[in-house]
């Protein structure tokens, strides 16, 4: 099969096109012909070798924690999807960036039917993430307050819409010029860049939690909640919950930009350059 693999930690042109023999589903594994992979952040911080006490990588490594395709083969002990079913999927290993990927049955949700497979792609990570802080132990609701730094970007966007469909009341802060693309997911408060050591007090107060019942580190890195949920043993039902929030039109991801699986390069030094607005997709 087609791949993007590396054979070594490094820079984005590590990303090399790659024949990789095709996976096999074992016991409750599915196998997915993919359409759609999501970039990240924490795909690149993986490919610098910065996650290696959080994820466990074999070269060569294929990137991609997130897709969306159709079910190709079932594992032996899969019963609740067919061949043929369209749905999105968590990898905890890695393996998007490929024509097939394989991963445990409980990481994979029908696709929503309001989706793109491309939109698809770029949720269940990303999603999980914002929906393990803010609806997981200690769901927030319409009398909470959460802070998303970095509500522009693919995790942050999204936290953003899942708090707001609490109710909660949100804080959020963007790089220049995302200002506008923030607002369109709906009422936000902006703490005070012009007033930094207060804008710092309150920050640092969110994240004691004296102040505010929800906060959430987008950085990507080995130590983010991207990289705790997938250590944490899976969705459960959060794969669920955030499909009905689809449907309910209350959260949807915004794309900045698909490419062609080849422009992988292209992808890593985006996110990296931290410029982008919701979500990349590659397409295979």
């Amino acid at each position: 099969m087609k791949a993007i693999a590396i054979e070594g930690f490094g820079e984005p042109e590590q990303l090399l096109k790659r024949g990789l023999p095709r996976p096999e589903p074992r016991d409750d594994e599915l196998l997915i012909h993919v359409v759609a992979a999501g970039v990240s952040r924490l795909d690149a911080t993986v490919r610098r070798g910065e996650a290696r006490d959080s994820i466990e990588v074999a070269f060569p490594w294929v990137p991609g924690f997130e897709v969306a395709g159709v079910v190709e083969q079932l594992g032996p002990g899969c019963r609740q999807f067919r061949a043929g079913e369209r749905v999105w999927a968590l990898l905890p290993a890695g393996g998007g960036y490929a024509q097939f990927a394989v991963t445990k049955e409980r990481f994979v949700a029908p696709m929503p039917a309001s989706l793109l497979f491309e939109e698809a792609a770029t949720l269940p990570l990303d999603g999980f993430a914002a929906w393990r802080v803010l609806l997981g132990d200690r769901p927030v609701g319409d009398a909470s307050t959460v802070v998303v730094r970095g509500a522009s970007s693919g995790a942050g966007h999204l936290a953003v819409q899942i708090a707001l469909a609490t109710g909660a009341r949100v804080f959020v802060d963007a790089p220049d010029g995302h200002r506008e693309f923030v607002e369109q997911l709906g009422r936000v408060e902006w703490l005070d860049a012009t007033d930094e050591p207060a804008a710092e007090r309150r920050i640092d107060a969110s994240a004691s939690g004296t102040c505010a019942d929800g906060w959430i580190d987008l950085s990507g890195g080995a130590r983010s909640e991207q990289a705790t949920g997938l250590r944490s043993g899976g969705p459960h039902d959060a794969v669920a919950r955030l499909s009905a929030m689809v449907e309910q039109r209350r959260l949807r991801p915004r794309l900045f930009k698909i490419l062609n699986i080849g422009k992988a390069v292209e992808t890593h030094h985006a996110v990296e350059s931290l410029s982008t607005r919701g979500k990349l997709a590659l397409t295979l």
